[in-house]
């Protein structure tokens, strides 16, 4: 099969390219340009000669960077980040929203079996906080926006418009939609600006006292190998005409203040913990119900601790 991946350089985007050529696939990449991405992207290429096409450049303003012949649609290309959303809430709602509109106007030109559309469990924060959601979350809630004025919320929003241009582009096309909503995904190849690696890079740098925001808050977190082969799963059933709405996620729930101390086990640096407020936005719980994934056949394989140690070692060399 052939399969277009927006945000291939990514770091759920790369593992999904490295396990669709595993598996003997055909990939082409539409990156805006992360050097270190594009680097690894170009290795893969090395290793899997003739089934790898990478594009660079800026589809928001030129979606024939997305044209051609493929089965499948991956659109995770977006503007990600709290602190950057937070401060560029137009840009955010912008590029976002311009980037899915292309891809999906590509998507109806290609004649593809199916539109994959990279979501957020942001988008449960809201309706959670207001006890309008249950914990485990599922795929069917109401789904709110807190405060429209909150910069923080153009991320959710963008998502929320997203999902809903999606199954409207499915009715036009032949293509089945499918939207999933990762839930704290993250992996060695991860930016700074989330959790996991904002703790390990503290404990690195032997910040004492160690500051931990939101630590009676809790995540659900998915090693990137694990949900990249959710993906897969979810591929095939897409390919079978089953499309929809999947929580890409772990159930298992992590109180970040625990996750705090698996980077002090991991690591070896034991500092005093500077307990502080959460960001304002921040959802207390976030526990994603992966029924609807696991009849799939899908669960995960990587343990937390073992994926941290994993990152703390790529840190580390």
């Amino acid at each position: 099969m052939r399969h277009l991946v927006t945000g291939g350089a990514g770091v759920i985007g790369f593992e999904l390219v490295r396990q669709l050529l595993e598996a003997g696939d055909s990939v082409t990449t539409v990156d805006v340009g992360k050097k270190g991405g594009l680097a690894d992207l170009e290795e893969l290429g090395r290793r899997h000669a003739g089934r790898l096409e990478l594009r660079r450049g800026d589809f928001a303003a030129d979606k024939s960077l997305l044209s051609g012949k493929f089965d499948a649609y991956f659109h995770f290309a977006a503007i990600v980040g709290v602190q950057y959303v937070t401060d560029h809430p137009y840009e955010t709602m912008a590029v976002n929203m311009r980037t899915t509109l292309n891809a999906l106007d590509a998507a109806l030109e290609s004649g593809c079996r199916t539109f994959f559309f990279a979501s957020s469990s942001e988008n449960y924060a809201a309706s959670v906080d207001r006890n309008l959601a249950p914990i485990p979350t599922p795929e069917d809630v109401l789904l709110a926006i807190d405060d429209i004025a909150l910069p923080r919320w153009s991320y959710a929003a963008s998502k929320i418009a997203g999902e809903s241009a999606v199954f409207g582009a499915a009715k036009l096309g032949s293509f089945t939609p499918i939207v999933v909503r990762f839930h704290n995904v993250y992996g060695p190849r991860m930016g700074p600006t989330h959790v996991i690696p904002e703790f390990l890079a503290r404990a690195r740098a032997k910040v004492d006292p160690f500051p931990v925001f939101g630590a009676d808050q809790t995540r659900s977190f998915l090693h990137v190998d694990d949900a990249a082969r959710a993906l897969r799963a979810v591929l095939g059933a897409a390919l079978d005409g089953k499309g929809g709405l999947y929580n890409i996620g772990s159930d298992r729930e992590t109180q970040i203040a625990d996750l705090a101390k698996l980077v002090f086990d991991v690591s070896g640096f034991h500092p005093k913990v500077d307990a502080r407020p959460a960001p304002p936005g921040s959802v207390r719980r976030r526990v994603p119900d992966t029924r609807k994934l696991r009849s799939l056949g899908f669960a995960p394989q990587r343990e937390l601790r073992e994926g941290i140690a994993e990152c703390w070692q790529k840190l580390a060399r």
